[in-house]
């Protein structure tokens, strides 16, 4: 018997009708902070985009930003799958948990996983476990899934949803080395495969919209350089609340073991910059890693 992870946060993070939804999708890539255009898929695209690291908050306030990866991945081709690697906002501990699920449904229609490949990441690595309980009402691995379907329509490629549970950054060598594994272990799996990772995660966490700034640009700074342990020190000793930034380090690691990359922010802003309200704002921003040599 087949089993479809049903949607936790259609009609809340985004609309829960499919009209609704394909024009709230369309209004993302239109919004002025938005690339300005709908996406254009380039069958013929060269495939160099390995990464992006991708927003997960309702659509009004990190669509916009998302959305500049999206069409940039449009214009790179059609992948044959994405791994999404999604930070856990309900669970602890230092095993990421992969979805074993069928399909993952929104209100677009059902996006196939990828079992295959699912399957062989699990037996890869100790730090990988089939578990559809982390998934159930996690929303930052949810978000991204519309934003496929609408760009490639019946050509979106399958899914690997990734949980990562959150980490203690206490131990800043422990994380480093298992951000690393997990990345090699991606990279291994993925051999051959024109595939891309999603990276999600938001920035900083209702602070003022100079100081969300200035954090702000000490973690992107350390994702342009292509640091992974650069970047969970500079969260940890500048106490960021950045909420993703070991499955950003993972998709850096995974884009170093195939040989490296070259990072590119393509649009950064607050929430303050979407309602006006600069007292405590969040942090959105959309990056793409290109491959080396492709």
């Amino acid at each position: 018997m087949s089993s479809v992870r049903a949607p936790a946060v259609a009609g809340s993070f985004y609309p829960g009708r499919r009209d609704a939804l394909v024009r709230a999708l369309e209004e993302c890539f239109l919004h002025p902070l938005g690339p300005g255009a709908l996406p254009q898929v380039d069958r013929q695209g060269p495939g160099r985009i390995a990464a992006l690291v991708s927003p997960h908050a309702g659509y009004m306030y990190s669509g916009p930003a998302a959305a500049h990866g999206f069409a940039a991945l449009a214009a790179d081709g059609v992948p044959e799958c994405a791994v999404i690697l999604g930070p856990s906002h309900h669970s602890l501990g230092r095993t990421a948990a992969v979805s074993a699920a069928d399909a993952w449904q929104t209100p677009l229609g059902e996006a196939p996983v990828d079992k295959a490949l699912a399957r062989a990441l699990v037996e890869a690595t100790d730090l990988l476990v089939a578990d559809d309980a982390a998934h159930r009402w996690e929303h930052s691995l949810e978000v991204q899934v519309p934003f496929l379907q609408f760009v490639y329509g019946e050509e979106a490629p399958p899914l690997v949803p990734i949980c990562i549970r959150a980490h203690p950054l206490d131990d800043l060598d422990l994380l480093a080395a298992d951000v690393t594994e997990l990345g090699g272990v991606l990279a291994r799996a993925l051999s051959g495969k024109r595939a891309v990772i999603i990276a999600s995660s938001d920035l900083s966490h209702q602070i003022p919209h100079r100081e969300a700034e200035r954090q702000d640009r000490l973690a992107l700074d350390q994702m342009l350089a292509m640091d992974p342990a650069g970047l969970l020190r500079t969260v940890q000793e500048h106490q960021i609340s950045t909420c993703g930034p070991v499955p950003v380090a993972i998709a850096m690691a995974y884009c170093l073991a195939r040989g490296g990359g070259e990072a590119e922010l393509l649009r950064y802003y607050t929430s303050g910059d979407v309602i006006g309200d600069r007292a405590a704002v969040v942090g959105y921003a959309s990056l793409v890693i290109r491959s080396q040599g492709r």
